[in-house]
């Protein structure tokens, strides 16, 4: 990786340690987020990581990589 790639990784990283960003995992730098989360010690996000990177999930577009919990809807 040269040093645009580097910082690239770099700040789509810091997006998702805020819960951000995850539109711009691709199938190009995921294993670079992956390495730079088990260098950080964020297990959760690697986790999560690599479930966007398993094959066996459809639709990577469709996928939220951190994504805040979802708020129950108020009955009207």
């Amino acid at each position: 990786m040269n040093d645009i790639q580097l910082q690239e990784v770099e700040d789509v990283y810091r997006l998702l340690c805020k819960g951000l960003g995850h539109e711009k995992v691709t199938d190009d730098n995921v294993n670079a987020l992956i390495r730079r989360a088990d260098q950080d010690g964020h297990t959760i996000l690697a986790t999560e990581l690599r479930e966007w990177q398993a094959p066996c999930s459809a639709g990577r577009s469709d996928r939220n990589i951190v994504s805040p919990p979802s708020q129950p809807q108020a009955r009207r």
